[in-house]
């Protein structure tokens, strides 16, 4: 029996992953996804019969598959060495017909250039935007090239287990670790039950990588499972449905793919499309739907028992003392019911998160928070150069302590780390009651450009501006605060976010452990308020700017000594200052009930040409982990890097909701990423980045596609 058969979906429209908008006209465009059936559904019959069945069912989309008969008057088959005048022929007929060819399986692509190429040009004939395949492994470099060179996508299909190398979604991202977007899953939801696997949680695992669905439903799972009418199966179709909406995926069409009734199956097929009409349209008014809100917080100490060597400079210093104590603050967010949220959001006072510890918490709370997606937890660094590492290859081994006596090893504190901070998680989680929302954007100056910019076209990290060849900046500042409070149902306030676009390194140069300014700050506050607020800090998109003040330094230390105040108390005072203006207009707008929706996407940007590696170890960015909530009117959106702020300015231009924040140093630690003028100016960020300004536009608008499909249509409409 030749295998031939998939479905699979391309990008099409902005809203596909994270809202489903009413259902259009036809049945193949209801629900803002596309939806068409496979040929492989009519292999009974010629492409040409299958493509009028695909009209006579109203739908616009159809992928073929090789070794099908093209006409009935015509015994020649779909094939790679197809005529130029038969492939003519195939997009006449589409045309007429008003189908796109949107894909084509070939059942193993192979690795020899040649034939590869072949085939790709094959596609390219006919329109297909993608190539869905089971080639082997060895075979991936060379087909990725082709992807890259003709713009086509290659979606690795499953078949059963026993049946193709790649049954279970680990197997496809096992090949497809490394590579460029271009490489994805085709995703067969039949084959995975036939399997024993349950289809909504293996959407989960591909994530981003999804590219392509199969979506069957089977009468029952296991190797004697057959199709059936989508919805009528133990498919759990409405879950994949979900879950490809939560996983941050991209489908733009959803093939069917009906193996039954051969000589008949359109009636069943239409049943298919009926059923996927509804349920998306179900989905989209749950994600619109407000619900009650409830918040849990917690926080704890996490300063090392012992002495470390402190991260954030180019040599090492081992901690002599503790100035102030480091912090990590936990909220827990969730509106339950269809359609609700949940995150738990933690700030913690290190320099960097680093995937393999987050990976590691994640897996020790996997049995610990009842009914919470561990994937949706997401830890953020306030960015402090007076703290401790993870791992013993932070910065290439730059910290290694293994000579130093009585010294905490990075890898120490990371086992500290995970056995103090993931009960306080779970206490945040238990912890969660009813609770009402605000939100006030105001300004305190903190954070300013440290990027000198000279005469001579240099541009230069902290440069002397003194020097008769000073001539600006690089680029701007950004003076904007974000507040977001969380009340008690009585109305008092028990903590808040603080969204700043500047790092926590005003004293970076310190031999002691600190949490620099955000020590001040919470000490600020707590007198302000009360010494039981949670303050949870996010740094916004800074990778350009800084607490160190350039221009007029003099003048800035004599107005603090003036007022008796440290360089870190004055920024404290101002951000206090900044809130408190901003607390009656956050007291007046208290939301009880409002949309929550949290998504997450694993994206594979673009490296910069030609690649380097940079003086200090990141992890890996195949891929880099994003997340993007909308609280009510509140949109926050999430980067593992140090992110030049032009970039979250662009952003936030273009962002649909009311107030929208960034956060960077989540996730993973992917390094810098500067903009066009940054690199061209060259300096620090020229050997400290791996995605660059080209990547940095593919984030800005992937973040604006996210965030606004969280947003159905423009505020007041």
């Amino acid at each position: 029996m030749k295998l031939t058969k998939t479905g699979w979906f391309a990008v099409l429209s902005c809203s596909a992953l994270l809202w489903l908008p009413a259902a259009a006209a036809g049945a193949g465009e209801s629900s803002g996804w596309r939806l068409g059936p496979t040929a492989w559904s009519f292999n009974r019959f010629t492409l040409f019969e299958a493509i009028d069945k695909t009209a006579a069912l109203g739908m616009t989309c159809l992928e073929a598959f090789t070794g099908q008969t093209i006409r009935p008057d015509d015994p020649r088959k779909l094939e790679v060495d197809l005529p130029d005048e038969v492939a003519a022929q195939i997009r006449a007929k589409l045309a007429a017909a008003k189908v796109q060819l949107t894909s084509l399986y070939l059942h193993q692509l192979p690795g020899e250039e040649a034939a590869c190429r072949q085939s790709f040009e094959f596609a390219r004939k006919l329109g297909a935007g993608f190539i869905v395949s089971e080639p082997e492994p060895a075979a991936l470099d060379v087909i990725e090239k082709c992807c890259r060179e003709y713009g086509i996508k290659l979606a690795i299909h499953n078949h059963a287990e026993g049946v193709s190398r790649y049954w279970h979604p680990r197997e496809v991202l096992k090949v497809c670790a490394g590579r460029g977007p271009l490489v994805g899953a085709c995703a067969d939801t039949g084959h995975w039950m036939r399997s024993g696997l349950d289809p909504a949680e293996a959407i989960q695992m591909l994530g981003s990588r999804l590219l392509a669905v199969h979506l069957k439903d089977l009468n029952q799972p296991g190797r004697d499972g057959h199709d059936v009418p989508w919805g009528t199966g133990q498919g759990n179709l409405a879950g994949v449905l979900r879950a490809v909406q939560r996983s941050g995926a991209r489908p733009a069409l959803w093939g069917i793919e009906y193996e039954a009734e051969w000589d008949n199956n359109s009636p069943s097929i239409a049943r298919c499309a009926t059923f996927f009409q509804r349920t998306t349209n179900e989905l989209a008014a749950e994600l619109v739907r407000e619900l009650p809100l409830k918040a849990g917080w917690a926080r704890v100490d996490i300063t090392p028992p012992k002495p470390v060597a402190l991260v954030g400079q180019l040599h090492k210093r081992i901690s002599q003392g503790v100035q102030d104590p480091l912090t990590a603050t936990v909220l827990a967010l969730e509106t339950a019911g269809p359609g609700g949220g949940q995150a738990i959001l933690v700030s913690c006072d290190v320099c960097m998160i680093q995937k393999p510890i987050l990976d590691r918490l994640r897996e020790r709370l996997q049995n610990r928070l009842a009914g919470f997606d561990v994937r949706q937890l997401v830890l953020n660094a306030t960015h402090t150069h007076t703290g401790p590492g993870f791992l013993d290859s932070t910065f290439k081994g730059l910290y290694d302590v293994s000579q130093d006596p009585g010294v905490m090893s990075a890898s120490e504190y990371g086992n500290f780390f995970i056995d103090t901070l993931a009960p306080v998680i779970a206490e945040a989680w238990q912890k969660r009651q009813p609770a009402a929302l605000s939100w006030a954007l105001g300004q305190a100056v903190v954070g300013v450009n440290r990027r000198t910019h000279f005469f001579n076209g240099t541009n230069v990290l902290y440069g002397a501006v003194d020097n008769p060849g000073f001539a600006n900046f690089e680029g701007g500042d950004d003076h904007n605060l974000g507040v977001i409070c969380f009340w008690t149902p009585e109305k008092e306030l028990s903590g808040m976010i603080i969204n700043l676009p500047c790092p926590s390194q005003e004293t970076e140069g310190l031999s002691v452990i600190s949490a620099d300014f955000w020590h001040e700050v919470r000490l600020e506050l707590w007198q302000r308020y009360s010494p039981r607020l949670f303050l949870l800090p996010q740094c916004a998109a800074a990778g350009d700017l800084s607490p160190h003040v350039l221009l007029q330094r003099r003048a800035e230390d004599l107005m603090d000594q003036r007022q008796g105040l440290s360089r870190r108390q004055s920024i404290a005072r101002r951000i206090a200052r900044a809130v408190a203006e901003l607390m009656p207009c956050a007291r007046a707008d208290l939301k009880t009930s409002l949309v929550f929706q949290h998504t997450t996407a694993a994206l594979d940007l673009p490296e910069k040409n030609p690649p380097a590696t940079p003086f200090y170890e990141t992890d890996s960015v195949h891929p880099a982990e994003f997340h993007y909530l909308r609280l009510g009117e509140v949109a926050l959106a999430t980067v593992p890097f140090e992110l030049f702020h032009d970039y979250g300015q662009r952003i936030q231009a273009r962002s649909r909701a009311t107030l929208t924040l960034t956060q960077q140093l989540t996730a993973q630690n992917c390094g810098y990423l500067p903009t066009e003028t940054a690199v061209q100016g060259g300096g620090y960020s020229a050997d400290a980045f791996i995605v660059g300004p080209e990547g940095g536009q593919v984030l800005v608008e992937e973040s604006v596609r996210r965030l606004n499909a969280l947003w159905p249509d423009p505020p007041g409409k």
